[in-house]
């Protein structure tokens, strides 16, 4: 029931794609680049018009330790807490003072056991207490999943080329569509996609590389799907205002949205992945299937989310630190003022390239 461990006082922000393994980061073009390069040539030109001197101090922080709690809750599945204990960010770690007994979970008003399985509409609150630090704790109601009602795509800017004898590199871009229909509810979603399918290279070597250029201990993908272009959805912008727009603000790896723009009707996700790939013979092209998830999440989950874009990608913080603006604070709806307790509910898509990637080669070869 409970993770207990020396974390940092941070949520873990669920990632846009995970696999087993190595992350593929695109190069940006030059297109890309430029908004972020005027963002940063200048903000250093604005703060040193505006500043004309600077000075140092030091200041006493007052600093009791409380308990941080963190929890990601997901509609049926185990409930996992972590607890650990607030400090300054140059003390050290120390090992962790709460067991298992000292956290409890209920739900509807109702203790629950370690093993409970949380379901859609639950009111979960959890509560942490012990002797040395005192207590904690924090409310959150699991959403309802708001089930993906139609699905389409198509790919574009095929290309296909034989390497070698009987290997093919396959790629393409791809526009996805799914559609879903909001209730009257306010409501906060994420966008996700994730695959399982991995492709069975008996010819790499376990101890090195191999003519495919991929490392033997890892397992490849049977087809890769990323660089998605988050400025091409406008509801990934909502979090953007004016002024971080003129100062080369963007979306870029921010997929959550709330339902502002389309209370209680029915919106479709344009979706653009422009670097999708596959690479292999004919015969290891089985099971190519993904896993396109829209999340249903609690306002916390939203709100750290938000908070975490503007500490890492808005320009405020570079204002504020250096006195032209208000600090960002945290966000965190745990009763210390540490961590956040959200919750989710996942409604999946999954689709099967298989018979696309088959078809492409098999094109291929015909005009060959």
């Amino acid at each position: 029931m409970a993770l207990l461990n020396k974390a940092y006082p941070l949520f873990p922000l669920l990632k846009m794609h995970t696999s087993k393994t190595a992350k593929i980061t695109p190069v940006p073009t030059m297109t890309q680049a430029r908004p972020a390069l005027g963002r940063m040539l200048t903000l250093p030109v604005i703060i040193t018009i505006l500043t004309g001197c600077e000075e140092v101090f030091t200041h006493e922080v007052p600093s009791t330790p409380v308990f941080c709690v963190n929890s990601l809750i997901t509609a049926d599945h185990p409930i996992e807490v972590s607890v650990s204990k607030s400090r300054l960010y140059t003390a050290a770690l120390e090992e962790s003072i709460v067991g298992e007994d000292d956290i409890s979970i209920y739900a509807g008003g109702l203790r629950q056991s370690e093993d409970y399985v949380p379901r859609q509409g639950d009111n979960i609150k959890i509560v942490v207490q012990n002797s040395s630090l005192g207590s904690a704790e924090a409310e959150v109601t699991v959403p309802r999943a708001v089930p993906i009602t139609s699905a389409s795509w198509n790919a574009f800017d095929l290309v296909v080329n034989e390497t070698d004898p009987g290997l093919y590199a396959v790629s393409f871009k791809l526009n996805l569509r799914l559609s879903f229909t909001d209730d009257e509810e306010t409501n906060y979603y994420q966008f996700s996609y994730h695959t399982e399918s991995f492709a069975d290279y008996a010819d790499i070597p376990e101890d090195g590389n191999d003519d495919y250029g991929l490392e033997g201990s890892l397992e490849p993908y049977c087809l890769f799907i990323g660089d998605l272009q988050y400025d091409r959805e406008p509801v990934f912008s909502e979090n953007i205002g004016i002024f971080e727009s003129v100062m080369g603000g963007d979306a870029e790896g921010f997929t959550f949205f709330s339902d502002r723009q389309f209370p209680g009707s029915t919106y479709t996700l344009n979706l653009q992945f422009n670097n999708c790939s596959y690479y292999g013979s004919v015969a290891q092209v089985e099971g190519c299937r993904y896993s396109f998830v829209i999340n249903t999440v609690s306002a916390s989950y939203y709100n750290w989310a938000n908070y975490v874009w503007q500490r890492d990608e808005g320009t405020l913080p570079a204002f504020s630190d250096v006195g032209l603006g208000e600090p960002i604070w945290g966000y965190s709806n745990v009763s210390t003022g540490a961590g956040v307790v959200a919750a989710q509910a996942q409604s999946s898509h999954e689709i099967d390239f298989t018979d696309f990637i088959i078809q492409s080669i098999t094109d291929h070869q015909n005009r060959q």
